[in-house]
């Protein structure tokens, strides 16, 4: 009995805490603001926003298919990578809502359009009051 409270507890936990895609609605004009760690000095370790919408599509596809044999790279020229508290509001969907035109409001590179995850966006963000 205490076996399956214990493994019953392992599965629903984690679950609890993560982000519902239904429950979370994300609408042009938003603003969120990067909340998880991030450097933007440091490669491995950053959050990053995609210059072309369509390399943004082609990591979202790999990361559900676990097919990183037909990826296509993406060159690390076309990253624009944030530093944690940097902001983003969302200009309008693509590829069925899996992927955001979103325009950065701080850093070096402000108010450009880049493109972003909506998985990153509910996991690594935070919707701004």
């Amino acid at each position: 009995m205490i076996k399956v409270f214990i493994i019953l507890s392992i599965l629903i936990v984690p679950n609890m805490h993560s982000y519902d895609n239904e429950t979370t609605k994300i609408e042009i004009g938003q603003t969120w603001s990067l909340e998880t760690r991030s450097n933007k000095s440091s490669i491995g370790d950053s959050e990053v926003l995609y210059f072309f919408s369509n390399d943004a599509y082609n990591t979202y596809q790999a990361r559900r298919f676990s097919d990183w044999d037909r990826f296509s790279i993406v060159d690390g020229r076309n990253l624009v990578r944030l530093n944690t508290g940097d902001r983003v509001e969302i200009l309008k969907s693509k590829y069925q809502s899996k992927i955001y035109e979103v325009k950065l409001l701080d850093g070096f590179r402000k108010n450009r359009r880049y493109f972003l995850i909506k998985e990153d966006l509910i996991n690594d963000f935070r919707l701004m009051e």
